[in-house]
């Protein structure tokens, strides 16, 4: 038994040899007893010749399947950002209208539903925010009245006395 390649190039590059084989060595015979049929040497060459044009053919079509994907990604990838801006402005025009929305392929956006973890774990947050800065709500505030501070100390310092400003007459 031969040994059976994976990779279609050395698949390729054994049916070669399989013809050059044949037409070396194998064209002195008529006919050849081959899977139960009596095969010519011309036949043999006939199949291994199919079997490179088809496996070329594949090869073929597979670069040029690659390109056409890579192509496709390409576009996709360049025009990506305009599709997403002209789906978003068809939803909100029509959002009331799912019966429109879905002539277009698309569905209204579903409302955004938080759960009660998240929403706990906020409120916690802001009221560490709150208590480490200090701010305070609306009504909190109406309460906070300003204090002077006590003088520290004995006596209280007398504030200096207001003297008239006297109008001076310039020497002339």
């Amino acid at each position: 038994m031969t040994n059976v390649n994976n990779k279609r190039n050395d698949r390729v590059t054994a049916d070669r040899m399989m013809i050059d084989g044949t037409q070396k060595f194998l064209t002195q015979f008529a006919t050849l007893p081959v899977g139960g049929k009596n095969t010519s040497p011309a036949d043999i060459v006939k199949v291994f010749q199919d079997r490179i044009d088809k496996a070329t053919s594949a090869q073929t079509a597979e670069a040029a399947r690659t390109a056409a994907v890579k192509a496709d990604r390409d576009e996709r990838t360049a025009t990506s950002a305009f599709v997403l801006t002209l789906r978003r402005i068809v939803q909100g025009m029509f959002q009331a209208n799912p019966d429109t929305l879905a002539v277009f392929g698309l569905k209204a956006p579903k409302a955004r539903k938080t759960k009660v973890v998240t929403k706990a774990a906020a409120i916690v947050k802001n009221k560490a925010t709150r208590a480490a800065r200090g701010t305070k709500g609306p009504k909190a505030k109406l309460t906070v009245k300003g204090t002077v501070p006590a003088p520290t100390g004995g006596t209280p310092v007398p504030a200096p006395a207001a003297t008239p400003a006297t109008p001076t007459k310039p020497n002339a």
